[in-house]
């Protein structure tokens, strides 16, 4: 799987984030290659109306509900990307615990729970800075598990070097984690995913490597290379 951060980029979001979708799916179609965007809430319905199910949207956050002692009932929030939110507004997964919007483990668990129990079809990917973290929240997750674990060094995010050149993380990772591994963080090459997927990752989480590509390569071009290794 290929997970494109679409972060709040202005290549990202508002009708640039319907646009750049709308590129992606014709990529995905030619490949038929696993990939999931993953783009701001303000987005999440606009997107979703446009590419329908040619391309897994995800929103770029999720909440649980907030329960007191006696619960809150449900319908009852404000300004939250609950699971009944996400579900109606189209999302197929939310992303949790990114470096740049982190959480307890204690909000983890809950928002876990949350969605695995309201809306079990939904794709939960939690972000972790390291496989300390990951196992921590696995098992705090014990009774309900995220889909994925993405692995991400916060100080190889937006860099230009990838984690695959660091191959003892990765492999640490699935040996502690189990087969349910991604990895970002400087990922961009096709290069970067074949190595992850050798050192036995499921798959990658990236932003800038597809959206603000260099070497006068297209967001389309970009997200190609990295396909053909799927």
């Amino acid at each position: 799987m290929i997970i494109i951060n679409f972060k709040d980029y202005e290549e990202a979001t508002g009708e640039n984030a319907v646009n750049l979708a709308k590129t992606y799916v014709e990529v995905v179609s030619e490949s038929g290659a696993k990939v999931a965007i993953a783009v701001h809430p303000l987005d999440l319905s606009a997107v979703v109306a446009e590419v329908g199910d040619s391309l897994m949207v995800f929103s770029q956050t999720g909440d649980s509900y907030v329960r007191g002692l006696d619960g809150n009932p449900k319908g009852t929030q404000t300004g939250r990307m609950t699971s009944r939110a996400v579900a109606r507004a189209g999302g197929k997964g939310i992303l949790v615990n990114h470096a740049e919007n982190p959480r307890t483990d204690e909000e983890i668990r809950a928002i876990v729970a949350d969605f695995k129990s309201e809306t079990p079809e939904t794709l939960v990917v939690v972000c972790a800075e390291s496989v300390e973290r990951a196992e921590s929240i696995m098992t705090i997750c014990a009774e309900s598990k995220p889909d994925f674990v993405a692995i991400e060094p916060p100080d190889m995010i937006g860099g230009d070097v990838s984690v695959t050149t660091k191959p003892e993380i990765i492999e640490d990772a699935v040996a502690k984690i189990g087969d349910n591994v991604l990895v970002g963080a400087g990922v961009k090459t096709g290069d970067d995913v074949a190595k992850a997927l050798e050192l036995g990752a499921k798959g990658v989480l990236l932003a800038s490597g597809v959206i603000k590509p260099k070497n006068g390569k297209t967001p389309a071009e970009a997200l190609s290379e990295l396909t053909k290794v799927l």
